[in-house]
């Protein structure tokens, strides 16, 4: 993975600008048409633009525990959401609600446990029970069993008041389905994979050589350009600790070890509907607040390396020494020197 650096160096940028259209003469004499512009006081931030993977966070996995055949499977791309059919096994439904995996069933007398708290949360939530009929401590009583058989006759099958081990699959929220392993009249074996998915919630993944992990912090703001040309704000929230190796020595001199770091956006809905999409991701390189700069094109190169513009002031013309520093990807470069003031007009040629 090469970087792409939009915020280079101030001589090696300077250097392609003046040999592309060479150093206006004072006046803007020569037959080169100029026009003036403005010293302004300014940020001046570089960014350097890497590759990353616009995708969805999470991956999931859909074990099966309900013995007979498949009746009913999602469609890849299908959304499931707490209290709706995730599959169908000898047409019994198996419900996708929220939690952690089951591993007994549950039913009035079974020992007090976490398991049963969060099926007393999904039946809450799902509206079959409220606060003053169900309290949700992870103690099955008769008033959970009386809710769960409210939820067994809105799916229409028996109502025996139990969950059983192949009714619910839990999963951390609702999820979107990426693949399906049977198909449909297979056998349906208890512990068998059935759908792959992930959540619902977009992200960025980067790969990012680990010579440059000292660019990015948690929290850090980022732009992701999308396939689309669009570009989107996004925000810095994981940075894996451990590089990974690359399997064979990277060509073209790609990165040989990377760091994984995830991009949340600010504004997922903006992202569409890409998924494992190539996208851009400018990362802030370094931050300049409050500094005077100029259009890049006001540069004029002087002997020894250094650089100068070309102060306007009423029918006067006069050279000012400059420094260079940051280059933003607006065209603009931060100056400094004697005689320099913010709102001075400096001659620029005509674009």
């Amino acid at each position: 993975m090469t970087a792409n650096i939009k915020g280079a160096t101030a001589g090696a940028v300077a250097a392609v600008v003046l040999a592309a259209c060479g150093s206006p003469p004072a006046g803007g004499s020569g037959g080169v048409p100029t026009t003036t512009a403005t010293v302004v006081r300014t940020d001046i931030v570089t960014t350097q633009r890497v590759p990353g993977t616009l995708t969805y966070a999470g991956a999931y996995t859909l074990t099966n525990e309900a013995f007979g055949i498949y009746t009913s499977l999602p469609a890849p791309g299908a959304v499931i959401s707490r209290g709706q059919v995730a599959y169908r096994v000898a047409s019994r439904p198996v419900v996708l609600m929220y939690g952690d995996p089951a591993w007994r069933t549950l039913s009035v007398g079974v020992p007090d446990g976490a398991d049963v708290k969060q099926l007393e949360q999904n039946l809450l939530a799902l509206g079959f029970a409220n606060s003053a009929n169900l309290i949700a401590n992870g103690h099955f009583d008769a008033f959970d069993a009386a809710a769960v058989r409210r939820w067994q006759a809105s799916l229409g099958i028996a109502q025996t008041g139990a969950v059983g081990l192949g009714d619910v699959v839990f999963e951390p929220g609702p999820i979107r389905v990426t693949s399906v392993q049977p198909t449909l009249g297979s056998m349906a074996q208890p512990g068998q994979p059935a759908i792959q998915a992930t959540s619902l919630t977009r992200e960025v993944l980067v790969q990012l050589d680990v010579t440059m992990q000292q660019l990015v912090k948690l929290d850090d703001p980022v732009t992701v350009e999308l396939p689309d040309a669009r570009s989107i704000a996004g925000t810095v929230s994981a940075i894996s600790a451990v590089a990974e190796s690359a399997p064979v020595s990277p060509p073209n001199g790609g990165p040989s070890a990377t760091i994984t770091v995830t991009v949340t956006l600010t504004d997922p809905a903006a992202s569409g509907t890409f998924d494992q999409a190539p996208v851009s991701v400018d990362i802030t390189d370094a931050v300049h607040k409050g500094v005077l700069a100029v259009p890049v094109m006001a540069l004029l190169a002087r002997p020894g390396g250094t650089y100068a513009v070309e102060a306007v002031e009423g029918s006067q013309r006069h050279m000012v020494p400059v420094t260079t520093g940051l280059f933003d990807d607006r065209g603009l470069v931060e100056v400094s020197g004697t005689g320099l003031r913010e709102g001075m007009s400096v001659e620029v040629p005509v674009q």
